[in-house]
């Protein structure tokens, strides 16, 4: 008798499956106010820009002319030129200009490249390759209009996206990997009560950190994990100064490559000089995680809870573990009721 797929662990074929049907981010807005920027998206080429009515777009990075990548062209009104030959691609993928063409009407009617939908939250462009699961992730105490917040440098790691945001919540590791940034801390973790509600995961603790912490967030008092699942995490810092919030969300280029953007923000006695020298001092923190992370193998996240030794200081990781799980069950269950999504 063969064993039932659904008590089996979700493997990394599932998981990359899975992930196609899940918002990710591909630029930040800033960064596209210079031109077209390439992104890839579980190994599909995509070219994201602003139209002139400064709309954001997502298409297919070839164009179906010559195989020329429109990230190299340039936005032209509403289209994407192409830099080869000069054809131009609306968001939608249709093809609306041919200049060696005196007749535009003879543009050929399969003249189509591949479009995505395009979402844009928290100064990030978001997309998806087929139809979602569920909503572009988000919180209801980040409001992008009460905070003061900015973004810190995107970077791409060699790795699973779920090794760093495991990493991000994971506080066993703060007494090894951060004791120059953060302070000494205790090596030895109090019994952590995560809470997972379907692929939202959260957990409440009292912390410390050290003087250059302090300074840059003023004295700690309680951290809020707030995690869902797949590729959306944080930590909301209450402080003597006001309260303070670190986003981190990531795009998986592949199932061992991802790239991962963040955000500092702060309510009270918060202002712009604050953000740039919170950003300074989190990429310190960030480059002390990256540099261990990044030599993690397998570079994949196991979602078999039986593939790792485990201890009591692990239950927020792992109920990451299984609320990702979740995600990729119910995307792969709902794949066969999904409606494909044509291009453009």
């Amino acid at each position: 008798m063969t064993e039932d797929r659904s008590s089996l662990p979700p493997s990394s074929e599932d998981v990359v499956l899975a992930l196609r049907h899940c918002w990710q981010p591909v630029a930040r807005l800033q960064d596209l106010e210079d031109g077209p920027r390439r992104a890839v998206l579980l190994g599909e080429a995509l070219a994201v820009f602003l139209t002139g009515n400064g709309e954001a777009a997502v298409v297919a990075d070839r164009c179906a002319h010559r195989g020329a990548s429109l990230s190299m062209g340039e936005v032209c009104g509403e289209s994407i030129q192409c830099p080869y030959h000069g054809w131009e691609w609306a968001g939608d993928g249709s093809c609306t200009r041919i200049p060696s063409l005196a007749d535009q009407a003879q543009i050929p009617p399969l003249a189509r490249i591949p479009s995505y939908p395009a979402r844009v939250q928290w100064g990030l462009v978001w997309t998806t390759l087929e139809e979602p699961l569920t909503d572009v992730p988000g919180v209801p105490w980040f409001d992008e209009d009460h905070w003061t917040w900015g973004h810190g440098e995107p970077f791409e790691l060699p790795v699973a996206f779920g090794l760093m945001i495991e990493n991000f919540r994971d506080v066993a590791h703060f007494a090894f990997v951060h004791a120059a940034t953060l302070g000494p801390q205790p090596a030895e973790v109090e019994p952590l009560v995560p809470e997972r509600n379907g692929l939202e995961v959260r957990l409440r603790r009292n912390m410390g950190w050290g003087d250059g912490a302090s300074s840059t967030w003023g004295a700690l008092r309680e951290i809020e994990y707030h995690t869902i699942a797949p590729n959306f995490t944080s930590g909301r810092f209450f402080t003597d100064e006001g309260e303070r919030c670190l986003v981190h969300v990531s795009r998986a280029i592949s199932a061992t490559e991802s790239v991962h953007y963040w955000i500092e923000g702060g309510l009270e006695n918060f202002d712009e000089e604050s953000v740039g020298k919170a950003i300074a001092y989190d990429a310190g923190i960030y480059a002390e995680d990256v540099a261990v992370v990044s030599k993690i193998q397998p570079p994949e996240l196991s979602l078999d809870p039986n593939a790792e030794i485990n201890t009591l200081a692990d239950r927020y990781t792992l109920a990451y573990r299984e609320a990702y799980a979740e995600f990729v069950n119910r995307a792969l269950a709902a794949r066969s009721t999904f409606i494909p999504r044509t291009s453009g």
